[in-house]
Order: structure tokens, then sequence, then C-alpha cells
């Protein structure tokens, strides 16, 4: 049995999730405890977790969920993996939201959210745009959790993507035909 404080590889802690806040939008924050009430069976006296286990969540940010840095949700109340998606929530003006613009993911913030015609219209302001405009998207285009990206790259400004598929322009451009040389017979 090991005594070390390592978590195991599948623990729900550290898992980056959303959770309401009491203005009914959702906030990013990260699991860091779960408290499971146990039951014990009369049988064979194994813990039975039951529907009643609360997550920790420590938000990002003070002013992310009106001044608490963490509180205690339910399952059912968390949006991330492992738990519940998007779909089926509705959106409230001034959400912050995800989503992806001429392939690279933008931060926007809802304007409003057409439930029954699954329609979400978002301002986004993109990297080299002049202002904020807004787009339309469907819900399940949109993201509450910003995608992760490697801590190594966290701190560079550089694009590798798009470096990635300028090299891909090359290759593209390149001469369809390959020059071989001609094989060369030497004797003795």
């Amino acid at each position: 049995m090991s005594t070390g404080k390592r978590l195991a590889k599948r623990s729900i802690i550290g898992t980056r999730v959303c959770a309401p806040g009491e203005d009914g939008k959702y906030y990013s924050g990260v699991i860091h405890a779960v408290k499971t009430p146990a039951s014990y069976s009369e049988n064979n006296n194994c813990i039975n977790l039951t529907p009643n286990t609360r997550y920790s969540v420590r938000f990002d940010s003070r002013q992310g969920n009106l001044g608490r840095v963490t509180a205690e949700f339910r399952e059912t109340d968390l949006i991330g993996p492992g738990f519940r998606s998007i779909t089926g929530i509705e959106l409230v003006p001034g959400q912050k939201t995800y989503v992806t613009y001429n392939g690279r993911e933008v931060a926007g913030e809802v304007v409003k959210h057409h439930f029954e015609n699954d329609e979400v219209f978002i301002t986004i302001c993109p990297p080299g745009c002049e202002g904020p405009f807004e787009v339309q998207k469907r819900l399940e285009e949109v993201r509450l959790l910003e995608s992760r990206k490697s801590a190594r790259l966290a701190d560079q400004d550089t694009d590798f993507a798009r470096l990635a598929d300028m090299a891909g322009d090359r290759k593209r451009t390149a001469s369809h035909t390959i020059d071989v040389p001609a094989p060369s017979h030497h004797f003795g």
C-alpha cells in the first residue's frame, strides 16, 4: 500500500470544470476535494457510495464567483470532462465562452441564447480585428473552458499550428517530379 501523496492516475482531483455562480453564469475552476458520504452494507461491510457526493471547486479568480474562492457542488451542477456537457443548459448574457473562429480559439461573451432554436449569439474580437463583432453558433460549438495548452508553450506567442500549416503549403507547391540519380556501374 502506497503512503505517498501522489494522486491516482484516474483521480478526479485537479480536473478543470465549470460551476454555476450565484448570478447564473458558469465559472471555471479546479476540483480540489471530493466529499463522499458512505454507508456500510450489513452483509459485506464494504462502502457503498451515495448520490450525495460533493465536489469542492477552487475558482480561478475571486471575481469569478462573486467573491467566493471555493464552493461545493453536486455532480449534476458541474460541466466538464466526466460531468455534464454544455448541451441542455441555457447560457445567460455576459457568460464567458470560447468558440473556434477561422481555425483559432477565440474568447467571447454571450449576447443572447435562443434555447429552443439552439442558437447562441456571441460577441468576439479575434486578434488582428478592428473591433468586436457578433457570431452565431450552435450550443454544441460553444465551450465554457479554454482548450488546454501545453504548459511548456503557455508563455509563447508563437502559434505552432499556423507554422505547421505553412509547412503544408510548401509541400503542396513542391515539384511533382523527383530527380533520381542514374545508377553508376562500377565493376571490379
